[in-house]
C-alpha cells in the first residue's frame, strides 16, 4: 500500500470520528485555478499524461479547499473539467476521461440546480466561482461523492494494460473524495485534513 493510501485512510478515520456539522462554513482566500486548461498531451499512455491529471486533481482540490464552503463545489467542478481536458484527443485514456467527465457533469448539474442568487460570484485569479444555497450543501456533497465512487469504479475496472496509470488517477479521485467528506467539518479539522493530504502528495 502506498504512503498516500495510508494517509488517506488515516484521514478517513479522523473524519469518521468527527461529527458532521451542517450549515455553511467560512473560508479563506487563496488564489484561483491557475492551471493550463488545455489538453496537449501526446497520444498513448504515459507517465507525463497521468501525472498531469493527478496533479490537476490534487492541487485543484487543495485550492478549492481555501474557498468559502458555498463556492467549493463550483471550484471542484472546474477542477474535474481541467483534468478531463488534459486527456482530450488521447484515446488511450478514453475510460479515464469518461470517469472525470462523469464527476464534472454531476457537479455542473448540482451547482446549476442550487445556485444562490442572493450571493455574488467569487473571483479568484482568472476564474469566477458561483455560490450554492447553504441548505443544499449536504445534498450536493452526497451527489459529488457518489459520482466520485462511480469514477473510481470505472478507473479500477480498466483493461490490464492501463491499470498502472488508471490506478494513480483513481487514487487521486479517492483522495478528493476523502477531502470532500471534510467539507462540513469545523475549520480546525478541515485545516488538519488539508495538511495530511498535502504531505502525501509531492509538490
Amino acid at each position: 500500500m502506498s504512503s498516500k493510501n495510508i494517509l488517506a485512510g488515516l484521514l478517513a478515520l479522523i473524519l469518521a470520528c468527527t461529527p458532521v456539522l451542517a450549515g455553511s462554513g467560512g473560508g479563506g482566500g487563496g488564489d484561483g485555478m491557475g492551471m493550463n486548461s488545455g489538453g496537449g498531451q501526446r497520444s498513448g499512455l504515459s507517465s507525463r499524461a497521468t501525472k498531469a491529471v493527478v496533479t490537476t486533481l490534487t492541487r485543484g482540490f487543495d485550492r478549492c479547499g481555501e474557498l468559502p464552503q458555498v463556492y467549493k463545489f463550483d471550484c471542484f467542478r472546474h477542477t474535474y473539467k481541467l483534468a478531463a481536458q488534459k486527456l482530450d484527443g488521447n484515446q488511450a485514456y478514453a475510460e479515464a476521461r469518461e470517469a472525470l467527465v462523469l464527476v464534472e457533469e454531476t457537479l455542473t448539474r448540482s451547482v446549476k440546480q442550487n445556485l444562490d442568487p442572493g450571493q455574488p460570484v467569487k473571483r479568484k485569479g482568472l476564474n469566477l466561482y458561483r455560490p450554492v444555497k447553504p441548505a443544499a450543501v449536504p445534498q450536493i456533497k452526497r451527489q459529488a461523492e457518489s459520482a466520485m465512487k462511480q469514477a473510481e469504479t470505472i478507473l479500477l475496472r480498466s483493461p490490464a494494460n492501463k491499470q498502472v496509470h488508471y490506478a494513480r488517477i483513481a487514487e487521486a479521485v479517492n483522495s478528493n473524495k476523502v477531502l470532500l467528506r471534510s467539507a462540513l467539518l469545523p475549520g480546525a479539522m478541515i485545516r488538519l485534513a488539508w495538511q495530511i493530504l498535502k504531505a502525501a502528495v509531492p509538490a
